[in-house]
Parts: structure tokens; C-alpha cells; sequence
């Protein structure tokens, strides 16, 4: 199903850690999503959004450029051009 993603905008709240080296920031939570590689990226947010609730997921074109900044309340899920927001994952999600 191709679609447009939708833009958001959202507040970074800048960190120096992306993924496992933020856990001590996010104590008995999860930090990355291995398993969620080629899940639909909906499903995806759902799930990582329920497991981490001091993070949202953002769900973008895998063509689209990103600032490089790491932010501790944000989780990038890229998914094929033509197919967002409803694609598989294409990156291991992880917070940064």
C-alpha cells in the first residue's frame, strides 16, 4: 500500500547515546528492537511505543536525511520509498 508519511514534528530532547549505550538513561526498559527488522512499521511503533513510553516513533522514507543528533525520546523507523507509512522496518530500530 503506498501512502505519504505523515511530517512530524517533534521535539528533540538531545543526548550524547543512541541504542544500548542509553540504558542507563531508560532503566529496565528497552533501548533497541532487533527483532522488529521487516515488521510492518505501524506494528512496529505500537510495540515499541508500549515497551519504552518515554519514546515516539517516527516513521520516514528510507531516501529521507536526517540530522545527524542523537534524541533520547526518539526512535527513527525507515521503511521502503514507496511504501510508507505502511512498510516493513528496514532499520534496527534504536532510540537516537
Amino acid at each position: 500500500m503506498n501512502g505519504h508519511c505523515p511530517v512530524i514534528r517533534l521535539q528533540c530532547e538531545y543526548c550524547d547515546c543512541s541504542g544500548i549505550s542509553c540504558q542507563s538513561r531508560f532503566l529496565g526498559l528497552n533501548v533497541e528492537w532487533p527483532e522488529l527488522k521487516g515488521v510492518s512499521a505501524p506494528e512496529a511503533k505500537r510495540k515499541i511505543e508500549r515497551d519504552n513510553p518515554h519514546v515516539t516513533c517516527v516513521i520516514i522514507p528510507e531516501d529521507v536525511m536526517v540530522l545527524a543528533v542523537n534524541c533520547c525520546n526518539r526512535v527513527l523507523l525507515r521503511v521502503p520509498v514507496g511504501n510508507c507509512p505502511n512498510g516493513p522496518v528496514v532499520n534496527t530500530p534504536r532510540i537516537g
